[in-house]
């Protein structure tokens, strides 16, 4: 499985009503697109840290604007 999909199905385990499948491309913003707020983006946090098991620090991930920007950043994170 690939990092966006297996990103894609973490952010669908948050379980928020406005987002589906079809919205979760790479260039979706999180805030502006998904209505992401802080308590979404630490839920998101959670879950990533058990489906790609790293380590990850809200500072790190709170400037990732897109999926395919938490794509490459997770891509990296996994590759140390």
């Amino acid at each position: 499985m690939s990092t966006i999909e297996k990103l894609r199905e973490v952010i669908l385990k948050l379980r928020k009503k406005n987002i589906t499948a079809d919205k979760l491309t790479p260039d979706a913003r999180f805030a502006q697109d998904l209505d992401f707020d802080s308590q979404d983006l630490t839920e998101m946090l959670v879950l990533a840290e058990d489906a790609f098991k790293v380590s990850l620090d809200l500072q790190e991930v709170k400037n990732l604007s897109t999926i395919a920007a938490a794509v490459e950043f997770l891509d990296k994170k996994q590759a140390k």
